[in-house]
Protein backbone atom coordinates (compact mmCIF):
# COMPACT_ATOMS: atom_id res chain seq x y z
CA UNK A 1 0.00 0.00 0.00
CA UNK A 2 1.43 3.38 -0.99
CA UNK A 3 1.86 6.20 1.53
CA UNK A 4 -0.83 8.28 -0.22
CA UNK A 5 -3.31 5.39 -0.12
CA UNK A 6 -2.52 4.75 3.53
CA UNK A 7 -3.03 8.39 4.47
CA UNK A 8 -6.30 8.56 2.59
CA UNK A 9 -7.61 5.50 4.39
CA UNK A 10 -6.71 6.95 7.79
CA UNK A 11 -8.35 10.25 6.91
CA UNK A 12 -11.61 8.78 5.68
CA UNK A 13 -14.22 7.79 8.26
CA UNK A 14 -16.72 5.75 6.29
CA UNK A 15 -19.37 5.58 9.00
CA UNK A 16 -19.76 9.34 9.39
CA UNK A 17 -21.33 10.28 6.05
CA UNK A 18 -24.64 8.72 7.06
CA UNK A 19 -24.66 10.70 10.29
CA UNK A 20 -24.71 13.88 8.22
CA UNK A 21 -28.05 12.86 6.75
CA UNK A 22 -29.41 12.03 10.20
CA UNK A 23 -28.31 15.47 11.39
CA UNK A 24 -30.06 17.10 8.44
CA UNK A 25 -33.17 14.99 9.02
CA UNK A 26 -33.51 16.33 12.55
CA UNK A 27 -33.35 19.88 11.19
CA UNK A 28 -35.89 18.89 8.53
CA UNK A 29 -38.33 17.60 11.15
CA UNK A 30 -38.17 21.00 12.80
CA UNK A 31 -39.64 22.67 9.71
CA UNK A 32 -41.81 20.21 7.77
CA UNK A 33 -45.06 20.32 9.78
CA UNK A 34 -47.54 23.07 8.94
CA UNK A 35 -51.30 23.38 8.58
CA UNK A 36 -54.09 25.73 7.57
CA UNK A 37 -56.56 23.89 9.80
CA UNK A 38 -56.98 25.62 13.17
CA UNK A 39 -58.26 22.40 14.78
CA UNK A 40 -55.06 20.57 13.83
CA UNK A 41 -52.96 23.59 14.78
CA UNK A 42 -54.42 23.44 18.30
CA UNK A 43 -54.07 19.66 18.64
CA UNK A 44 -51.67 17.91 21.01
CA UNK A 45 -49.97 16.05 18.14
CA UNK A 46 -49.23 19.24 16.19
CA UNK A 47 -48.00 20.96 19.32
CA UNK A 48 -45.56 18.11 19.99
CA UNK A 49 -44.40 18.05 16.36
CA UNK A 50 -43.78 21.77 16.07
CA UNK A 51 -42.06 22.00 19.45
CA UNK A 52 -39.25 20.22 17.66
CA UNK A 53 -38.49 23.57 16.01
CA UNK A 54 -36.22 24.50 18.90
CA UNK A 55 -34.66 21.07 19.38
CA UNK A 56 -34.00 21.09 15.64
CA UNK A 57 -30.94 23.15 16.51
CA UNK A 58 -29.44 19.90 17.82
CA UNK A 59 -28.94 18.78 14.22
CA UNK A 60 -26.80 21.86 13.63
CA UNK A 61 -24.92 21.24 16.87
CA UNK A 62 -24.02 17.81 15.53
CA UNK A 63 -22.80 19.31 12.24
CA UNK A 64 -20.58 21.75 14.14
CA UNK A 65 -19.03 18.97 16.25
CA UNK A 66 -18.50 16.74 13.23
CA UNK A 67 -17.03 19.52 11.10
CA UNK A 68 -14.60 20.53 13.82
CA UNK A 69 -13.55 16.92 14.42
CA UNK A 70 -12.81 16.24 10.76
CA UNK A 71 -11.04 19.53 10.10
CA UNK A 72 -8.90 19.29 13.23
CA UNK A 73 -7.96 15.70 12.42
CA UNK A 74 -6.95 16.72 8.91
CA UNK A 75 -4.97 19.71 10.20
CA UNK A 76 -3.09 17.56 12.71
CA UNK A 77 -2.39 15.00 10.00
CA UNK A 78 -1.08 17.77 7.75
CA UNK A 79 1.22 19.08 10.48
CA UNK A 80 2.53 15.58 11.14
CA UNK A 81 3.29 14.89 7.47
CA UNK A 82 4.56 18.29 6.35
CA UNK A 83 5.74 19.72 9.70
CA UNK A 84 3.52 22.78 9.21
CA UNK A 85 -0.06 23.87 8.67
CA UNK A 86 -1.03 25.68 5.46
CA UNK A 87 -3.86 28.11 6.33
CA UNK A 88 -4.22 29.42 2.78
CA UNK A 89 -4.77 25.94 1.35
CA UNK A 90 -7.12 25.14 4.23
CA UNK A 91 -9.31 28.18 3.52
CA UNK A 92 -9.35 27.54 -0.24
CA UNK A 93 -10.50 23.95 0.35
CA UNK A 94 -13.25 25.13 2.67
CA UNK A 95 -14.27 27.75 0.13
CA UNK A 96 -14.55 25.16 -2.63
CA UNK A 97 -16.70 23.01 -0.34
CA UNK A 98 -19.24 25.67 0.62
CA UNK A 99 -18.99 28.78 -1.52
CA UNK A 100 -20.11 27.59 -4.98
CA UNK A 101 -23.57 26.38 -3.96
CA UNK A 102 -23.97 29.02 -1.26
CA UNK A 103 -23.06 31.95 -3.52
CA UNK A 104 -25.11 30.56 -6.41
CA UNK A 105 -28.22 30.42 -4.23
CA UNK A 106 -27.63 33.82 -2.60
CA UNK A 107 -27.10 35.58 -5.94
CA UNK A 108 -29.99 33.73 -7.57
CA UNK A 109 -32.31 34.65 -4.70
CA UNK A 110 -31.44 38.34 -4.77
CA UNK A 111 -31.73 38.34 -8.56
CA UNK A 112 -35.14 36.67 -8.39
CA UNK A 113 -36.41 39.09 -5.74
CA UNK A 114 -35.22 42.12 -7.69
CA UNK A 115 -37.08 40.91 -10.78
CA UNK A 116 -40.18 39.21 -9.34
CA UNK A 117 -40.29 39.96 -5.64
CA UNK A 118 -43.35 42.19 -5.87
CA UNK A 119 -45.36 39.49 -7.63
CA UNK A 120 -44.70 37.11 -4.74
CA UNK A 121 -45.11 39.75 -2.01
CA UNK A 122 -41.57 39.16 -0.78
CA UNK A 123 -40.60 41.62 1.91
CA UNK A 124 -37.37 43.59 2.00
CA UNK A 125 -34.21 41.49 2.36
CA UNK A 126 -31.10 42.23 4.41
CA UNK A 127 -28.30 43.98 2.51
CA UNK A 128 -26.66 41.42 0.23
CA UNK A 129 -23.28 42.09 1.84
CA UNK A 130 -24.65 40.38 4.97
CA UNK A 131 -24.50 37.09 3.07
CA UNK A 132 -21.54 37.76 0.80
CA UNK A 133 -19.34 38.61 3.80
CA UNK A 134 -20.71 35.75 5.91
CA UNK A 135 -22.09 37.61 8.90
CA UNK A 136 -25.80 36.88 8.47
CA UNK A 137 -25.89 35.17 11.88
CA UNK A 138 -24.61 38.33 13.57
CA UNK A 139 -27.05 40.48 11.59
CA UNK A 140 -29.95 38.20 12.56
CA UNK A 141 -29.03 38.29 16.24
CA UNK A 142 -29.34 42.09 16.07
CA UNK A 143 -32.16 42.59 13.55
CA UNK A 144 -34.21 39.39 13.63
CA UNK A 145 -35.13 36.83 10.99
CA UNK A 146 -38.29 38.29 9.51
CA UNK A 147 -37.30 37.96 5.87
CA UNK A 148 -37.36 35.37 3.10
CA UNK A 149 -37.38 31.98 4.82
CA UNK A 150 -34.89 30.25 2.52
CA UNK A 151 -32.17 32.78 3.36
CA UNK A 152 -32.60 32.35 7.10
CA UNK A 153 -30.98 28.92 6.89
CA UNK A 154 -27.70 30.43 5.76
CA UNK A 155 -26.88 31.77 9.23
CA UNK A 156 -25.21 28.46 10.13
CA UNK A 157 -22.98 28.63 7.04
CA UNK A 158 -21.86 32.08 8.20
CA UNK A 159 -21.05 30.64 11.63
CA UNK A 160 -19.03 27.86 9.99
CA UNK A 161 -17.07 30.35 7.89
CA UNK A 162 -16.28 32.44 10.96
CA UNK A 163 -15.02 29.32 12.70
CA UNK A 164 -12.84 28.40 9.71
CA UNK A 165 -11.05 31.75 9.89
CA UNK A 166 -10.56 31.39 13.62
CA UNK A 167 -9.39 27.78 13.33
CA UNK A 168 -6.91 28.58 10.56
CA UNK A 169 -5.33 31.09 12.95
CA UNK A 170 -5.34 28.59 15.84
CA UNK A 171 -3.77 25.76 13.84
CA UNK A 172 -1.17 28.10 12.38
CA UNK A 173 -0.02 29.77 15.59
CA UNK A 174 -1.47 27.90 18.58
CA UNK A 175 -1.51 24.22 17.59
CA UNK A 176 1.02 23.40 20.33
CA UNK A 177 -1.45 24.74 22.88
CA UNK A 178 -4.54 23.08 21.45
CA UNK A 179 -5.83 21.52 24.72
CA UNK A 180 -5.68 24.91 26.43
CA UNK A 181 -7.37 26.64 23.49
CA UNK A 182 -10.16 24.05 23.57
CA UNK A 183 -10.78 24.53 27.29
CA UNK A 184 -10.86 28.31 26.88
CA UNK A 185 -13.37 27.97 24.01
CA UNK A 186 -15.70 25.88 26.19
CA UNK A 187 -15.40 28.34 29.08
CA UNK A 188 -16.03 31.37 26.85
CA UNK A 189 -19.07 29.71 25.31
CA UNK A 190 -20.58 28.91 28.73
CA UNK A 191 -19.97 32.44 30.03
CA UNK A 192 -21.46 33.93 26.85
CA UNK A 193 -24.57 31.74 27.09
CA UNK A 194 -25.04 32.69 30.75
CA UNK A 195 -24.60 36.40 30.06
CA UNK A 196 -27.09 36.34 27.17
CA UNK A 197 -29.48 33.89 28.80
CA UNK A 198 -32.44 36.22 28.27
CA UNK A 199 -31.41 37.15 24.72
CA UNK A 200 -32.56 34.24 22.54
CA UNK A 201 -31.30 35.67 19.23
CA UNK A 202 -27.76 35.83 20.62
CA UNK A 203 -28.07 32.34 22.07
CA UNK A 204 -29.32 30.90 18.80
CA UNK A 205 -27.31 32.75 16.16
CA UNK A 206 -24.06 34.09 17.59
CA UNK A 207 -21.01 31.96 16.80
CA UNK A 208 -19.59 32.42 20.29
CA UNK A 209 -22.60 30.53 21.63
CA UNK A 210 -21.41 27.53 19.59
CA UNK A 211 -17.70 27.70 20.46
CA UNK A 212 -18.22 24.76 22.82
CA UNK A 213 -19.57 22.66 19.94
CA UNK A 214 -16.48 23.33 17.86
CA UNK A 215 -14.22 22.82 20.89
CA UNK A 216 -15.63 19.39 21.65
CA UNK A 217 -15.16 18.26 18.05
CA UNK A 218 -11.60 19.56 18.07
CA UNK A 219 -10.96 17.98 21.46
CA UNK A 220 -11.90 14.46 20.45
CA UNK A 221 -9.89 14.84 17.23
CA UNK A 222 -6.84 15.84 19.27
CA UNK A 223 -7.27 12.94 21.69
CA UNK A 224 -7.96 10.37 18.96
CA UNK A 225 -5.01 11.58 16.90
CA UNK A 226 -2.39 11.88 19.63
CA UNK A 227 -3.47 9.50 22.41
CA UNK A 228 -3.57 5.82 21.30
CA UNK A 229 -4.99 4.80 24.68
CA UNK A 230 -8.00 7.01 23.98
CA UNK A 231 -8.82 5.07 20.82
CA UNK A 232 -8.14 1.79 22.62
CA UNK A 233 -10.71 2.72 25.25
CA UNK A 234 -13.42 3.24 22.63
CA UNK A 235 -12.46 0.11 20.75
CA UNK A 236 -13.27 -2.03 23.78
CA UNK A 237 -16.53 -0.43 24.94
CA UNK A 238 -19.10 -3.23 25.40
CA UNK A 239 -22.24 -3.23 23.30
CA UNK A 240 -24.54 -2.94 26.32
CA UNK A 241 -22.87 0.33 27.33
CA UNK A 242 -23.06 1.66 23.78
CA UNK A 243 -26.76 0.85 23.66
CA UNK A 244 -27.32 2.48 27.05
CA UNK A 245 -25.62 5.73 25.98
CA UNK A 246 -27.67 5.89 22.77
CA UNK A 247 -30.82 5.28 24.82
CA UNK A 248 -29.95 8.19 27.15
CA UNK A 249 -29.35 10.43 24.12
CA UNK A 250 -32.76 9.44 22.73
CA UNK A 251 -34.47 10.14 26.06
CA UNK A 252 -32.79 13.54 26.37
CA UNK A 253 -33.78 14.46 22.81
CA UNK A 254 -37.41 13.35 23.15
CA UNK A 255 -37.68 14.99 26.57
CA UNK A 256 -35.85 18.13 25.52
CA UNK A 257 -38.66 20.45 26.62
CA UNK A 258 -38.91 18.75 29.98
CA UNK A 259 -35.23 18.67 30.90
CA UNK A 260 -33.69 21.77 29.31
CA UNK A 261 -35.85 24.68 30.40
CA UNK A 262 -34.10 25.90 33.57
CA UNK A 263 -31.39 28.58 33.23
CA UNK A 264 -28.52 26.23 34.10
CA UNK A 265 -29.73 23.63 31.60
CA UNK A 266 -30.13 26.22 28.84
CA UNK A 267 -26.56 27.35 29.45
CA UNK A 268 -25.13 23.81 29.46
CA UNK A 269 -27.42 22.07 26.96
CA UNK A 270 -24.94 22.30 24.10
CA UNK A 271 -22.10 20.98 26.23
CA UNK A 272 -24.28 18.04 27.26
CA UNK A 273 -25.62 17.14 23.84
CA UNK A 274 -22.31 17.72 22.07
CA UNK A 275 -20.63 15.33 24.48
CA UNK A 276 -23.10 12.69 23.34
CA UNK A 277 -22.49 13.66 19.70
CA UNK A 278 -18.77 13.24 20.31
CA UNK A 279 -19.50 9.75 21.59
CA UNK A 280 -21.46 8.96 18.40
CA UNK A 281 -18.49 10.02 16.26
CA UNK A 282 -15.95 8.06 18.29
CA UNK A 283 -18.14 4.99 18.64
CA UNK A 284 -18.88 4.85 14.92
CA UNK A 285 -15.20 5.29 14.08
CA UNK A 286 -13.52 2.99 16.56
CA UNK A 287 -15.83 0.71 18.58
CA UNK A 288 -15.49 -3.01 17.84
CA UNK A 289 -18.79 -3.87 19.54
CA UNK A 290 -21.07 -1.36 17.82
CA UNK A 291 -24.73 -2.25 17.59
CA UNK A 292 -24.54 -1.07 13.97
CA UNK A 293 -22.14 0.73 11.66
CA UNK A 294 -23.88 3.39 9.60
CA UNK A 295 -21.37 3.01 6.77
CA UNK A 296 -23.16 -0.21 5.80
CA UNK A 297 -26.20 1.84 4.75
CA UNK A 298 -24.82 3.03 1.42
CA UNK A 299 -27.87 5.00 0.29
CA UNK A 300 -28.01 6.94 3.54
CA UNK A 301 -24.25 7.53 3.31
CA UNK A 302 -24.75 8.90 -0.20
CA UNK A 303 -27.47 11.22 1.06
CA UNK A 304 -25.06 12.34 3.76
CA UNK A 305 -22.69 13.52 1.04
CA UNK A 306 -25.53 15.75 -0.14
CA UNK A 307 -26.03 17.31 3.30
CA UNK A 308 -25.14 20.85 2.25
CA UNK A 309 -27.56 20.73 -0.67
CA UNK A 310 -30.27 19.08 1.43
CA UNK A 311 -29.92 21.79 4.05
CA UNK A 312 -30.03 24.67 1.55
CA UNK A 313 -32.63 23.29 -0.85
CA UNK A 314 -35.12 22.20 1.80
CA UNK A 315 -35.40 25.88 2.73
CA UNK A 316 -36.19 26.75 -0.89
CA UNK A 317 -38.77 23.96 -1.19
CA UNK A 318 -40.44 25.02 2.04
CA UNK A 319 -40.45 28.69 1.06
CA UNK A 320 -42.35 28.16 -2.17
CA UNK A 321 -44.19 24.85 -1.71
CA UNK A 322 -45.62 25.42 1.76
CA UNK A 323 -47.76 28.47 0.81
CA UNK A 324 -48.96 26.70 -2.35
CA UNK A 325 -50.04 23.63 -0.38
CA UNK A 326 -51.90 25.79 2.12
CA UNK A 327 -53.69 27.83 -0.54
CA UNK A 328 -54.77 24.74 -2.49
CA UNK A 329 -56.11 22.86 0.52
CA UNK A 330 -53.30 20.34 0.97
CA UNK A 331 -52.74 21.12 4.65
CA UNK A 332 -56.21 20.46 6.02
CA UNK A 333 -56.10 16.83 7.24
CA UNK A 334 -53.88 14.91 9.62
CA UNK A 335 -52.91 12.59 6.77
CA UNK A 336 -51.66 15.53 4.73
CA UNK A 337 -50.01 17.39 7.60
CA UNK A 338 -48.17 14.53 9.25
CA UNK A 339 -47.39 12.22 6.31
CA UNK A 340 -48.03 13.38 2.75
CA UNK A 341 -46.61 16.90 2.91
CA UNK A 342 -43.42 15.97 4.82
CA UNK A 343 -42.75 13.13 2.37
CA UNK A 344 -43.43 15.42 -0.59
CA UNK A 345 -41.07 18.09 0.74
CA UNK A 346 -38.36 15.58 1.59
CA UNK A 347 -38.65 13.79 -1.76
CA UNK A 348 -38.47 17.02 -3.76
CA UNK A 349 -35.54 18.24 -1.65
CA UNK A 350 -33.62 15.02 -2.25
CA UNK A 351 -34.35 15.12 -5.99
CA UNK A 352 -33.09 18.69 -6.36
CA UNK A 353 -30.07 17.96 -4.17
CA UNK A 354 -29.07 14.89 -6.19
CA UNK A 355 -29.28 16.83 -9.45
CA UNK A 356 -27.32 19.73 -7.99
CA UNK A 357 -24.65 17.43 -6.54
CA UNK A 358 -24.16 15.27 -9.62
CA UNK A 359 -24.22 18.08 -12.19
CA UNK A 360 -22.52 20.87 -10.25
CA UNK A 361 -21.25 20.44 -6.70
CA UNK A 362 -19.33 17.18 -7.15
CA UNK A 363 -17.27 18.60 -9.99
CA UNK A 364 -16.36 21.73 -8.06
CA UNK A 365 -15.52 19.73 -4.95
CA UNK A 366 -13.08 17.70 -7.02
CA UNK A 367 -10.95 20.80 -7.44
CA UNK A 368 -10.04 20.62 -3.76
CA UNK A 369 -7.52 17.87 -4.43
CA UNK A 370 -5.34 20.51 -6.09
CA UNK A 371 -5.05 22.40 -2.82
CA UNK A 372 -3.58 19.82 -0.47
CA UNK A 373 0.09 19.76 0.51
CA UNK A 374 1.89 17.25 -1.68
CA UNK A 375 2.62 14.82 1.13
CA UNK A 376 -0.85 15.08 2.61
CA UNK A 377 -4.18 13.78 1.33
CA UNK A 378 -7.79 14.76 1.39
CA UNK A 379 -10.35 13.80 3.97
CA UNK A 380 -13.39 12.55 2.12
CA UNK A 381 -16.54 14.58 2.58
CA UNK A 382 -14.95 17.36 4.62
Amino acid sequence: MSEATSIKKVNYFENLDATRFLGFFHVFLAHCFFTANTQIANSVAFNIATKNVRSGFLGLDYFFVLSSFLLTWLALSEIKKTRKFHPGLFLVRRGLRLWPLYLLLVLATYGFVSLSGDAFSISELPPIRVFLLFYSNIWMSLHGQNFLFLLVFFWSIAAEEQFYLFWAFVMQFLSKYLPAVILVMIAVSLVFRWYYLENEPFLFFNTISYLGDFAIGAGIAYLAFSKPQFINFFQEIPSWLIGGIYLILLILTVGYFRWFMSPIMVVTEKLIFCSFFAFVILEQNYAKNSLFKLGKFKKISYLGQLSLGLYCYHGIVLTFLMPWLKIHGFAESNFQVFLINPLLILGLTILISVISYELFEKHVHGLRRKFYPKTSSKTSGV
